[in-house]
């Protein structure tokens, strides 16, 4: 089962050190393929032709917002998966690495207890 989980854990570490998109500086993640929506645009009362033009940019605006968003929360789920299989593959090598080791030293203790005929 660990090498299975190992293995799928390596295979998801190749995949996913192509997703990873934003960065951490000084402990603030920031996205880094996103466009930014800009200033929110604010609705005019000046005129009925002022309001519609004024509620198109709002429109506009939010749409590209959405689309913000949508970029952010891909983002952020492709570093969230990134670390989680570089974390799981870091840990299933040192649980590979403690495996083999009990496993020597388990044969390196029974051929002691059959070279010196302790245990019988």
């Amino acid at each position: 089962m660990l090498r299975r989980t190992f293995a799928a854990a390596a295979l998801a570490t190749f995949a996913a050190a192509t997703a990873q998109a934003g960065t951490i500086q000084n402990g603030t993640w920031t996205p880094s393929g996103c466009t930014d929506p800009g200033e929110v645009p604010h609705f005019t009362s000046k005129s009925p032709e002022a309001y519609n033009k004024s509620a198109k940019a709002a429109a506009d605006w939010q749409g590209k917002a959405k689309v913000y968003a949508d970029c952010i929360n891909g983002e952020a789920k492709a570093d969230q998966q990134a670390v989680i299989t570089g974390a799981n593959g870091a840990i299933g090598k040192i649980n590979d690495a403690l495996n083999a080791m009990n496993e020597e030293s388990k044969a390196a203790v029974d051929k002691l207890k059959k070279s010196t005929g302790a245990g019988h």
